[in-house]
């Protein structure tokens, strides 16, 4: 996934408008729209202001992971883009969503266990 990408994937899991993400780094909503649309890419500056307001790491933001990492284990690509959402999300934000992922999958560590799946 491209910068401009997890940009706008981050903004609307949050649900703020390319105008509030502006305002909240420093830029017009026109340059917003550049970067998501990938016609311009941030400044370092700029990108550690995105980093620093969505609290995620620049290396998520500004690499396209390949191969061994999760993004190469992961096939169904609907699951990945839930977990790359997830990732941006604050730290009680993320365990609220591990607990809800290790229910799920005790749910599903019984039913196989008792048969009914």
């Amino acid at each position: 996934m491209n910068l401009g990408s997890k940009i706008k994937q981050l903004r609307q899991t949050r649900n703020w408008s390319q105008a509030d993400l502006s305002e909240k780094i420093g830029v017009k909503q026109k340059q917003i729209s550049s970067y998501e649309r990938g016609h311009s890419h941030p400044t370092t500056e700029v990108l550690i202001k995105i980093a620093e307001t969505f609290d995620v790491s620049l290396d998520f933001l500004a690499l396209e992971r390949n191969g061994g990492n999760v993004q190469g284990k992961i096939k169904d690509p609907e699951l990945l883009k839930y977990f790359e959402i997830i990732d941006g999300f604050s730290d009680e934000q993320k365990a609220a969503a591990k607990q809800v992922l290790e229910l799920i999958c005790f749910k599903n560590s019984v039913s196989l266990l008792a048969g009914t799946k």
